[in-house]
C-alpha cells in the first residue's frame, strides 16, 4: 500500500505570484466552461480541448495539464449547488514541475523563467523533507502556505487484535482485544465551539447593517475556531493510532455516515440542541486517525452502528438505560458505562459477524442427530463464526 500525507508549509510571498494566482484562476475557469461546453469522458479528453485555448496565457505547460485537472474534477462533482466557478485564488502543480532543495522551492512561470520560496519548516518539516525514502508528490499553494504530498511503501501490519473506538460529543472511548480500555476527553472542543458559536451571534446582532463586515469577521472567527478545534482532535488521533501501532491493532469505527439527517428542524428539537449536534466534530476525528493509521500500516474498518449500546458485550442481553449515562445488564447484574458498553461492542463487530451457517461436509454432519457429532446442525440457518473463516453454504454443500 502507499499511503499519501500532505505537509503544510508557510512560505515568504513573492510579488509575482498575484499575477500567476489570478492567470491560473482564469485558465481553471476557461476549461471549466469547455467542459460544460464539449462534455468530456476523461481528463485526457478535456486536454485536448482546451490545451490550444490554454496556451494563450503564455504560462508553463505544467499549468495547462494542472488546470484541466482541476476543471475536470469540479465539472464532475454530482454535490454542486451552483454554476462551477473557481474563486480562489491558488495554485497545483505535479512533482514534475517543481524542484524543492532543502526549504527552497523552485516553481516554473514559462520555461525558462521562475519564481524561488523560501519555507518556513520545524523539524517536523524537515523529517518528511530530508527523508530519502519518501516520494514527493504534487504541491498546492495558497496565498499564505502551501501544502506536499508525500508518499511511502509501507506493508499493512497483521493485526493481534482489535480496538473498537466509540465517538462521543465530549469523549472517544476505547476498547481492545488485550482488555484495555481508554477515554480521552474532548469537551475542550465542546467549549471552543459553544465560545465561537457566541462570537458569531454577536457579530451577526452587531454587523447587521453592514453584510460585508460581517462576513470578513465570520470569516476571521470561523479559521480561529476551526484551528483550536483541529489542534486538540490532533492530539487525540495521534494517542488512538500510536496506541494502535505499539500494539499492532486493527482499528475499528462506527460508519456515521448520514447521523446529520437525524437532527433537521421540523424533528421537534430545539435550534440549540441541533446547531451543537450538527457542529458535531465526529468525522474530523475518523479522517484523522484514518490517515495517521494509513501511513503506519495500521487496517482500519467501519462497522454499522445500529445497536452498539443496547446490548451487553458479555452475554449479549438487552441493557436498562439508568441515569447519568449509566447502562444496566440483569442477567449479568453488572452495570456498564455507556461509551465503554459501546467500544466493547464496535471491537467485538469485527471478531465475530453473522453470515450464513458453516455446515460440515460429513453426512453425519448434516444429519447433526450424532452424540459424537462436534458439528451439529443447529436450528437456525445463521450463525457467529470467526472473520476469516470462509463459510460452506447448502448451496455449495450440494454443489
Amino acid at each position: 500500500m502507499r499511503p499519501v500525507k500532505a505537509i503544510q508549509f508557510r512560505y515568504r510571498a513573492s510579488s509575482e505570484l498575484d499575477s500567476l494566482f489570478e492567470d491560473f484562476r482564469l485558465m481553471c475557469n476557461d476549461a471549466i466552461r469547455i467542459a460544460l461546453k464539449e462534455k468530456p469522458k476523461s481528463r485526457f479528453k478535456l486536454i485536448e480541448s482546451a490545451y490550444f485555448r490554454l496556451k494563450e496565457y503564455s504560462l508553463h505547460s505544467h499549468y495547462i495539464l494542472s488546470a484541466c485537472e482541476i476543471a475536470y474534477s469540479v465539472y464532475k462533482n454530482k454535490n454542486r449547488k451552483t454554476g462551477p466557478y473557481v474563486k480562489q485564488a491558488f495554485l497545483k502543480l505535479d512533482n514534475q514541475s517543481y524542484i524543492l532543495n532543502h526549504l527552497l522551492l523552485r516553481i516554473p512561470i514559462r520555461p525558462r523563467e521562475f519564481i524561488y520560496l523560501t519555507l518556513q519548516g520545524s523539524d517536523y518539516h524537515l523529517q518528511f523533507i530530508d527523508d530519502p525514502t519518501l516520494k514527493r508528490g504534487s504541491i498546492t499553494l495558497g496565498r499564505n502556505n502551501l501544502s506536499i504530498a508525500f508518499s511511502k511503501e509501507i506493508a499493512e501490519i497483521k493485526p493481534l487484535g482489535n480496538v473498537g473506538i466509540d465517538m462521543n460529543e465530549r469523549n472517544a472511548t476505547t476498547s481492545n482485544t488485550l482488555g484495555t480500555t481508554n477515554i480521552f476527553d474532548t469537551s475542550g472542543v465542546m467549549e471552543v465551539k459553544e465560545r465561537y458559536r457566541a462570537i458569531r451571534a454577536k457579530i451577526g446582532r452587531q454587523t447587521r447593517p453592514d453584510n460585508r463586515i460581517s462576513q470578513k469577521l465570520y470569516a476571521k472567527y470561523g479559521r480561529r475556531g476551526k484551528n483550536r478545534t483541529v489542534q486538540q482532535l490532533h492530539t487525540v488521533s495521534k494517542k488512538i493510532v500510536q496506541q494502535a501501532k505499539e500494539k499492532k491493532l486493527r482499528i475499528v469505527m462506527e460508519n456515521l455516515e448520514g447521523i446529520r439527517k437525524l437532527y433537521r428542524k421540523g424533528n421537534g428539537q430545539g435550534s440549540s440542541y441541533r446547531g451543537r449536534m450538527n457542529s458535531w466534530t465526529f468525522r474530523e476525528v475518523q479522517r484523522q486517525i484514518e490517515y495517521k493509521a494509513a501511513w503506519e500500516g495500521i487496517p482500519v474498518t467501519y462497522v454499522n452502528p445500529r445497536g452498539t449500546s443496547r446490548n451487553c458485550p458479555e452475554c449479549g442481553s438487552r441493557v436498562v438505560i439508568l441515569a447519568e449515562r449509566k447502562l444496566y445488564c440483569s442477567e449479568c447484574d453488572k452495570t456498564w458505562d455507556r461509551d465503554i458498553l459501546a467500544s466493547l461492542n464496535i471491537m467485538k463487530m469485527m471478531m465475530v459477524c453473522v453470515v450464513p451457517q458453516a455446515q460440515p461436509s460429513t453426512d453425519e454432519a448434516v444429519k447433526g442427530n450424532g452424540e459424537n457429532n462436534n458439528y451439529p446442525n443447529p436450528p437456525s440457518r445463521r450463525m457467529k463464526v470467526v472473520i476469516g473463516q470462509e463459510p460452506t453454504t447448502r448451496q455449495n454443500q450440494k454443489n
